[in-house]
């Protein structure tokens, strides 16, 4: 899978990706640093990735439609520890029965997800 990582991520998590095999694209690393909600959503949908973030607005549905997007992973795990967020990505991963994030806002929270179209 391809992912867009927002600047907000750790890069554990990045790392953690890339060791699954994944194609992953961090802004922090590209030194994207206070890129808007909308540039990262058009280059998320340029480069068809699914983007993974702490970002609430991402969240918001009437704003951004999971239809309209390559996917999104919004973490909500709160306090945000590291060993817990790498926890409910495994889960995630394991468990999730779809070929791919496309069209779907996924809400990534300790005790599992949830996925909206």
């Amino acid at each position: 899978m391809r992912f867009l990582i927002d600047e907000n991520i750790f890069p554990r998590i990045t790392s953690y990706l890339r060791n699954l095999g994944h194609d992953v694209k961090s802004l922090h690393e590209e030194g994207l640093f206070r890129i808007t909600d909308d540039e990262i959503i058009q280059m998320a949908k340029n480069e068809d990735r699914t983007i993974i973030t702490f970002d609430k607005h991402f969240g918001n549905i009437l704003k951004y439609p999971p239809s309209t997007t390559d996917g999104t992973i919004h973490i909500r795990i709160h306090p945000p520890l590291l060993d817990d967020i790498l926890s409910a990505m495994d889960s995630l991963f394991k468990t999730y029965n779809f070929p791919s994030f496309h069209g779907k806002l996924i809400v990534l929270s300790k005790s599992g997800y949830r996925v909206r179209l």
